[in-house]
Order: C-alpha cells, then structure tokens, then sequence
C-alpha cells in the first residue's frame, strides 16, 4: 500500500458514478482513504479532483471552488431525474423558438444570483434523508431553496431544428446544473432536460490537466502544497514542526486571514490553522503523515 498524499485530477467517463471512479482509483493504487472535491452524475463527463489519503482532509476547501460546465439542453421534453437517462414526465411538440430570445436569456443568466431549488433527484439532505431517498419511494417532502450565482454563462451552440441550447457555465458551490436547465427552459415558456454535462473546471484545476482512469500513475499525484497554491489558498511555513504536531496555537503575521495551511521548509502541509484574534490562530486539523514524521530528528522538528 502506497502511503503518499495528494490530488488526481481524472477525466470521469460516462456512465458511472463518482464512488465506482475513486473505487477505482482506490483499487488501482491500493490506497487506504479517498474521497473527491465534488461528484457528478452518472451521465456526466469531465473533471473529478480525486483526494488520496491526507489530501481528503481538505476536501471542504476544493468542494467550495467555483465550476465551469459544458451543458446541452433537449427542449420539449422533461424527465423527472432531469437528464434524457430518466423516465419522461412531460413533453410538448417542437415550436420555433428565435435564437434572438435565447441569447436575451443567455444574457440574463450572465452574472445571475437567484434562489435555486435542487433537484428531487439529488443528495441534499432534508430531516436526515437524501432527496433522492424521498423520490424512490414517491414520499412527498419540501424541498427549500438555495441562493446560488451564475458567474458567467456563453451560448456554445443553438440548434432550432433538433431543439437544443448548449451552454457553457461558471457558477458557485452547491448549483445543480439540471436545476439550471429546468430554470432556464422555463423562462423560454417550455420545458428542458439535461443531454450531455461535461465539468471543465473545479476551481483552478482545469480537465486539460486531467487523465483517464487507465492511463493515470502515481506520477501523476499532485501534492498537496501544489494543488492548494494552484487554488490560491494561504500557505504559510512556520519554524517548529513539533508545535504543530502537538496541535498548539501559534502566532503568525496573515494579516488576519481567515485559514491557512501551515508548511514546513520542505513545502510538506502540516495542518489547517484558523485565525482567532490578532496574530493569533488555532489548530483546526493536522495534515502531517504520521510514517514521515517518525523519521524526523528531534532537531528537525524544532527547526
């Protein structure tokens, strides 16, 4: 079993889960913790950040990075898990509809915040049961909105005869994409569901970076150190390792900055430090791998 640390950035094929790709991840590298920086669905492709043993302990701070998606919309049809991989609740006969009110829209969601309601087919939790729970045993529940931002969105394509709206789409944490299409096909008076979904981004991380699940080595693992300079996170190196190892506070010049990861010389990430008051901040969680640090000296650590 491999004992290293980091971020895989791989490419999810269609038609299966988040948990089957990291399963595979897992299996292929035979490493004891995974976990991913946001799933996607089954029909969708494109960029996962996959989280290898200590790295999956930042998680939260990947999960609330903006994301960009490349998403075709079907008009006139509606499927009650919102893509064509659903059952089909609804459709209407094919109308004209003028590229002109499309763009008008497309312009209108451009830097758009608005209350969002997720899918019934979704994981987010209502009284301790997931959505998607509530839906499989066709139990009623109320479903609450969120305030989600459309950051920016760009038509890619428009095809009238086929029915269909592409778009690509930068938004904030917690925006479902089907939530999206349901919106946006109800301001053209019609309905919509979700044809194809490919991620592009998570943060800074962008799937030109990413590989396939075959072709993917452990040459390929992003340190931790990178992954979060690449994300514009605060790293700060502090002097004595073993303070941090004994979860002390400690005093740093941040300028109040909310968290930061503290690293040792060696750009190793040791821990999550958040600020309390002043140039006070106190230990949120260690980070350190427990087989590295045993082979420190003494002197090393009180560097």
């Amino acid at each position: 079993m491999e004992n290293k640390s980091g971020i895989f950035l791989v490419n999810k094929p269609q038609g299966i889960t988040s948990n089957d790709l990291i399963q595979k991840i897992k299996r292929k590298f035979n490493v004891k913790k995974i976990g991913h920086a946001g799933t996607l669905d089954p029909l969708a492709t494109g960029l996962m950040v996959v989280l290898v043993n200590q790295a999956t302990k930042v998680s939260n701070y990947l999960l609330s990075s903006d994301k960009t998606y490349v998403v075709e919309m079907q008009l006139f049809k509606e499927t009650d898990s919102g893509d064509i991989t659903g059952e089909v609740t609804n459709e209407q006969e094919f109308e004209k509809i003028n590229k002109k009110d499309v763009t008008e829209l497309v312009e209108k969601y451009n830097g758009y915040m608005y209350e969002q309601y997720p899918p019934i087919y979704s994981a987010v939790k209502v009284k301790g049961k997931k959505l998607y729970e509530y839906a499989r045993k066709n139990e009623e529940v109320e479903i609450k909105s969120r305030t989600v931002t459309i950051k920016s969105c760009e038509l890619v394509d428009f095809n009238q005869k086929k029915g269909t709206v592409k778009l690509k789409v930068l938004c904030s944490k917690g925006t479902y994409i089907r939530s999206l299409v349901k919106d946006f096909a109800k301001d053209l008076n019609t309905i919509a569901t979700v044809a194809t979904l490919d991620r592009v981004s998570s943060g800074n991380f962008d799937v030109s970076q990413a590989k396939n699940i075959e072709e993917i080595e452990w040459d390929d693992l992003i340190s931790m150190y990178d992954g979060l300079m690449q994300n514009e996170h605060t790293l700060v190196e502090y002097h004595n390792v073993k303070d941090i190892m004994q979860g002390k506070a400690i005093n740093l010049n941040t300028k109040n900055v909310p968290v930061v990861f503290v690293i040792d010389d060696k750009k190793t990430v040791l821990a999550i430090y958040k600020w309390v008051a002043h140039d006070l901040y106190t230990c949120q969680r260690g980070l350190w791998d427990e087989k590295n640090m045993e082979n420190l000296t003494e002197a090393e650590r009180e560097i």
